[in-house]
């Protein structure tokens, strides 16, 4: 099955693309929710001009769907009391804050790739062995921070 991008799958908040003279115009989820855009639609958050370089976009997002994980309540079962603490802190800096952990931790927020791929660093530099546990995952498009 394919995923199919919806206008109302982007967040308010979250900038679309209208340049359609931009080169990287045809692989950017900016610009494909920019096309997406409703006729009516007279006030958004947009990429300017200023965003593009000769390397390419500071804003670029490929539109690809991803992996997402979502909640990681059980993340921390099994682990030693000694390291918990340890992994709480550096968990915390990964997500932002201890507030934003907390959203991730309880599945608020979706948790992107390579957020998914710093925890699994984390935990190998802990000396864990295999990959972490999420409480789930889906296939979706990732509009949020973390890249």
């Amino acid at each position: 099955m394919v995923l199919q991008l919806q206008f109302s799958d982007i967040p308010h908040d979250w900038a679309i693309c209208v340049q359609h003279d931009c080169p990287l115009a045809g692989s950017c989820l900016r610009h494909h929710a920019g096309t997406l855009a409703p006729d009516d639609l007279k006030h958004r958050d947009c990429v300017l001009p200023g965003a593009r370089s000769a390397d390419g976009c500071a804003l670029f997002v490929e539109d690809q769907p991803v992996r997402l994980a979502h909640g990681m309540k059980g993340l921390l079962a099994g682990v030693s009391y000694k390291d918990v603490h340890a992994l709480h802190k550096h968990l915390y800096g990964i997500f932002g804050s201890t507030s934003q952990y907390y959203r991730y931790r309880d599945g608020r927020w979706p948790i992107s790739p390579r957020q998914q791929e710093r925890v699994a660093a984390l935990f190998r530099k802990f000396g864990f062995k295999g990959e972490p546990r999420f409480d789930s995952y889906s296939e979706g498009y990732y509009f949020g921070p973390g890249k």
